[in-house]
C-alpha cells in the first residue's frame, strides 16, 4: 500500500527511528578533529568520488559506493525495475518471459493468462496484458519490459477491466454500489495510454550521468517532465559491508510542521529506556536546502559468522536528515538520507562516521533544472 494518511505517515516515521536508534536522545560531547591516521583512512575512501542523481537531487559519494535497489521506484501507478544489460540479454529475457506466461495454468473461465502482447515502437520492448496469479481475469497486470541506451526496464501497473459480458454483474454493482464511473470499470486504455507516455519520456543511463533536461532521476534511468509532475518516490541504497548509506526522494505527502526536530520530545519519551546517545542534532541547510538532522550512536550485538556467536558492545551508529520537509509539494520533493550500520561490524569510529556523513551530505544539491 503506497499511500497513508498523515497521522499514519507519522506514526510509521517514529516507529522507524524508535526501532533503528532503540535509545535515548540525550546530548554528548562534539567528536573531536581526526587524527593523521583516522583522517588518511577518510582521504583514501574519499580520493574519488562520484555524483548520484536521486530524484531531483544529487550528492557525490565514494568511487566505491554503487547502488543497490533497483526495483522500488514508483511513479504515479508504475513501479519500474531497471538493469544493465546487453541486448541479446535483453531480448533473451522477453522471449522467456513470454513463454512463461504462455505456460502459466489458469481456470478456462480466465484463460489464457496473456491476454495480448503489445510491441513499443523502434524496438524498445514489448507491453504484456496478463493476468495476476489466483485472480479474476478482470483484475489484470500490464507489464512493459523496455530497453533504452544499454539499460532494461521492467514497468508494471495494475488494471481493472469488467468489459467483457460475463463481469456485467459485477460492473453493474461497481456502478451503484462503488459509485464508479463507466471509465473507471475498465482502466485498461488509460493505464496503457499512461504507460506508453512514461515509456516514450524514458531514458537509460550510468547512475553518475547528471541529466540537464527537467525530470527526475532514477535508478540507471531519467523520465522528462510532461506537464502535471505525479507522486514520485525514488530510493537508493548503498551497502558498503560496514554500514548502510540511503538516499530516498519522495514528493508524495506534501510539507507540513510536523518534522524530525518537532518530534524530538515525543521519540525522547518512547526511547527513554535504552541507553544511547545523541552525537549532535539541529538544522542544517547543505546548499541553501532547508534540512534537520539528528546523529545517535551506541552499543549493539553482532553475529560473527567466523566466531559462530553475537559478539556484545559494538559500536552502533544512527544518524538521519531530513530535507524539505516543512515545504514539500509534488514539485519539490522531499528526501530523507539514512546512515546505519545495524548487525553490521564496522572498523569506523564515531570521529570517521560523522566526518564520512558530513563530506556525503554536505555535497547535496538540485540537480541542473531541477524545477
Amino acid at each position: 500500500m503506497r499511500q497513508i494518511n498523515r497521522q499514519g505517515q507519522r506514526f510509521i516515521a517514529l516507529i522507524g527511528i524508535m526501532v533503528c536508534i532503540g535509545g535515548s536522545l540525550t546530548k554528548t560531547p562534539a567528536q573531536t578533529e581526526l587524527t593523521n591516521k583516522e583522517n588518511t583512512v577518510i582521504e583514501t575512501l574519499f580520493e574519488k568520488t562520484k555524483p548520484q542523481c536521486i530524484g531531483r537531487y544529487v550528492i557525490d559519494v565514494p568511487e566505491s559506493f554503487n547502488n543497490q535497489l533497483r526495483d522500488s521506484t514508483f511513479i504515479s501507478d508504475f513501479k519500474i525495475e531497471s538493469k544493465f544489460i546487453y541486448p541479446p540479454a535483453f531480448k533473451h529475457r522477453i522471449e522467456l518471459r513470454e513463454a512463461e506466461l504462455r505456460e502459466w495454468k489458469t481456470s478456462a473461465e480466465n484463460a489464457p493468462v496473456l491476454k495480448a502482447v503489445i510491441q513499443l515502437p523502434e524496438g524498445k520492448g514489448v507491453i504484456f496484458d496478463r493476468n495476476q496469479p489466483s485472480s479474476d481475469d478482470a483484475y489484470r497486470t500490464l507489464e512493459a519490459h523496455v530497453y533504452v541506451n544499454h539499460i532494461a526496464f521492467i514497468i508494471t501497473t495494475d488494471i481493472l477491466d469488467l468489459s467483457d459480458p460475463k463481469y456485467e454483474k459485477e460492473k453493474k454493482s461497481y456502478i451503484e454500489i462503488s459509485r464508479f464511473t463507466e471509465a473507471q470499470t475498465n482502466t485498461r486504455f488509460t493505464k496503457l495510454a499512461a504507460m506508453q507516455s512514461l515509456i516514450a519520456r524514458l531514458q537509460g543511463r550510468l547512475d553518475h550521468e547528471i541529466p540537464m533536461e527537467k525530470g527526475v532521476c532514477i535508478p540507471n534511468g531519467f523520465i522528462l517532465d510532461d506537464g502535471e509532475i505525479p507522486k514520485q518516490d525514488v530510493s537508493f541504497v548503498y551497502d558498503t559491508g560496514e554500514f548502510i548509506f540511503s538516499v530516498e526522494s519522495d514528493n508524495r505527502f506534501a510539507g507540513s510542521s510536523d518534522t524530525l526536530l518537532s518530534r524530538s520530545a515525543e521519540m525522547n519519551e518512547a526511547i527513554r529506556r535504552h541507553n544511547r546517545k545523541t552525537i549532535r542534532n539541529g538544522n542544517v541547510s547543505p546548499s541553501n536546502i532547508p534540512a534537520q538532522e539528528w546523529l545517535v550512536k551506541g552499543e549493539q550485538e553482532v553475529y560473527s559468522k567466523a566466531e559462530n556467536k553475537r559478539i556484545p558492545d559494538l559500536p552502533y551508529y544512527f544518524f538521519t536528515f531530513h530535507a524539505n520537509e516543512a515545504t514539500g509539494s509534488l514539485t519539490l520533493p522531499k528526501l530523507h538520507i539514512l546512515m546505519n550500520n545495524r548487525n553490521k561490524f564496522t572498523s569506523y569510529n564515531d570521529t570517521q562516521m560523522v566526518e564520512i556523513w558530513d563530506r556525503i551530505v554536505g555535497s547535496l544539491r538540485y540537480k541542473p533544472n531541477a524545477f
